[in-house]
């Protein structure tokens, strides 16, 4: 266990150092928001792509995955009538990516994150498209497109269908994707916890502390784990799965929900609150993950 939780220290005291920044700073992070998504994520979601360039088996067990968790937990958010949108939002908007991202390169390197690329772009489109449809936003299809996401994993899992790979680039271009995949990583924990100290809690609301935590780092991975044994799953493709599941809250569903209630407090709170419980609950689900699978 203590193995465990110093293994995943590091990424979050760089979210301390993002957050304590961003609160001595309070300047517009907008533009932070912009490299972190067209350029650092999209650099490590290339690379790790084209290295490692996933079987169409593997996208449909994690497609059906996660389309199995949305179903569950959209029921299961029927129990909370007066908060179900910020019950079902927090169980399907998961921080895959600036923080699952991290976690499963510091655990089980590079291979393990190729597959976090996979999970994530699968449950964003599930998040952007699926969700918001349920709940009642509109969707806006020109938005999806405009991810840098889809068409950088596009294109890199094409090249490696070619056997072609971006190490065979000319020097300088090799190293200036080499420089930014170094960097990437804490550039995405850094903007996290940027992104965190601009969340605005209004309020304390029991229930949201109570509930949320439990079905965001608890019951959703539990299921998770569940549904990768009765697939049979291979054992590291599994891990991943559980363990991207069992991230914190994304930052983005205070946007998703502000839009439907007006009110993003619940949301920013559950945010905050998962963020900080996952330090000592993902630690937990490495050791059960390695010990099972």
């Amino acid at each position: 266990m203590i193995n465990a939780f110093l293994t995943i220290l590091p990424p979050f005291l760089i979210i301390m150092l993002g957050y304590i920044f961003g609160k001595i700073f309070p300047y517009d992070i907008k533009i932070v928001s912009k490299i972190s998504l067209w350029i650092m994520a999209s650099v490590l979601s290339f690379t790790f792509i084209n290295d490692y360039p996933p079987k169409l088996s593997y996208l449909k067990s994690y497609g059906l995955g996660i389309l199995f968790l949305f179903v569950l937990f959209y029921i299961l958010s029927f129990a909370f009538k007066k908060d179900r949108f910020l019950i079902l939002t927090n169980s399907i908007y998961i921080n895959t990516g600036y923080l699952g991202y991290p976690i499963l390169y510091s655990i089980w390197g590079e291979k393990a994150m190729s597959y976090g690329v996979i999970y994530s772009v699968i449950n964003m489109l599930v998040a952007s498209i699926v969700l918001p449809s349920f709940i009642g936003e509109k969707i806006n299809f020109k938005n999806i497109l405009k991810l840098p996401y889809l068409y950088v994993i596009i294109f890199a899992y094409l090249l490696s269908i070619f056997g072609i790979s971006y190490k065979e680039l000319p020097f300088p271009l090799l190293e200036t994707i080499n420089m930014l995949k170094s960097s990437a990583i804490p550039f995405l924990l850094i903007f996290t916890g940027l992104s965190l100290s601009r969340i605005k809690i209004e309020s304390v609301n029991f229930n949201t502390v109570i509930f949320s935590p439990i079905i965001r780092l608890i019951l959703y991975p539990a299921f998770a784990l569940i549904f990768v044994f009765l697939l049979k799953m291979d054992n590291e493709f599994a891990r991943v799965f559980v363990l991207e599941s069992a991230m914190p809250t994304a930052i983005n569903s205070v946007i998703l929900i502000d839009a439907i209630t007006g009110d993003s407090s619940k949301i920013s709170l559950t945010v905050a609150i998962t963020t900080l419980l996952s330090a000592f609950t993902i630690p937990i689900w490495i050791i059960v993950l390695e010990r099972i699978l």
